[in-house]
């Protein structure tokens, strides 16, 4: 079961071959990052929630969601300032793509933070909604591969 752990970090041993300066390496990082925290965790809550597989295994999923949304969020603040960095360091070479991109990083960083971290009834259920928007994912998708397809070599 551990093997599931080390797994995803396989997606980091390419990045030094695409990596030409740091820029490029914080970019592939940020990716890279991304990956590992959000592909295993939403595999992680559509099987927690399957009930088709026994109680006992359910029960286990459950007993163990607190340390993996801490993972997811830990590792997508490591990604976004990654990525941040990434667009800091690149912001003489700004463009509509890498705007959006900035934009669709922070709300989703954001109402994930505030989605854990707040208590008022309210703002849970519009952070719920902003945050687990399948749009918002696809878009985040998207604008990355127009940054990779988009940048100037």
């Amino acid at each position: 079961m551990r093997i599931v752990y080390i797994i995803p970090l396989l997606f980091l041993i390419p990045l030094p071959a695409f990596a030409e300066d740091g820029t490029t390496a914080l970019g592939w990082a940020a990716i890279g990052i991304g990956i590992i925290a959000n592909v295993p965790f939403v595999i992680y809550n559509r099987v927690r929630k399957i009930q088709v597989i026994g109680s006992n295994v359910v029960r286990e999923l459950a007993s163990i969601y607190k340390p993996v949304l801490n993972a997811h969020i830990a590792l997508n603040i490591i990604g976004y300032i990654a990525g941040a960095a990434h667009g800091i360091l690149l912001v003489r070479y700004l463009d509509p793509i890498s705007l959006s991109l900035a934009i669709v990083m922070s709300v989703l960083v954001v109402s994930g933070l505030l989605l854990r971290y707040t208590s008022s009834r309210n703002l849970k259920v519009f952070n719920r909604l902003m945050h687990g928007q399948a749009l918002l994912a696809l878009m985040l998708i998207v604008l990355i591969g127009l940054h990779i397809a988009t940048v100037d070599d």
